[in-house]
């Protein structure tokens, strides 16, 4: 399975074994994103923002995720610290730079399979 989210955390892990994180692209992001992907984006300004960037279709879908083997994630990572609770508006967004990750999970438990 595919995901769009805009965080990581080791708590989606479901079992033991290795991550792989790597940068990618605004046009590598697309292409992975291409043939299908679940949405973990919570916001709608971010979902807004990610279509304005990658021209794709991103549903609000506030879930909480567990990565099993061989789930990849596309991470949109903003790079500065919010205010807590802050909400950033499309606009905002466009002024914080940003990276991409592909995060690729491999257990080697059947915990994560």
């Amino acid at each position: 399975m595919v995901y769009l989210s805009n965080a990581f955390s080791l708590g989606m892990l479901t079992g033991d074994g290795a991550i792989g994180v790597v940068g990618i692209n605004d046009h590598q992001a697309k292409s992975i994103l291409s043939d299908g992907f679940q949405s973990a984006i919570g916001h709608q300004s971010t979902a807004d923002f990610i279509k304005a960037l990658l021209g794709v279709d991103v549903p609000v879908n506030r879930v909480s995720l567990s990565l099993k083997d061989e789930d990849m994630m596309v991470v949109l990572q903003l790079q500065g610290r919010l205010q807590e609770g802050k909400v950033l508006s499309e606009e905002e967004m466009k002024q914080i730079p940003y990276k991409w990750y592909l995060v690729i999970c491999k257990y080697i438990s059947k915990e994560g399979g």
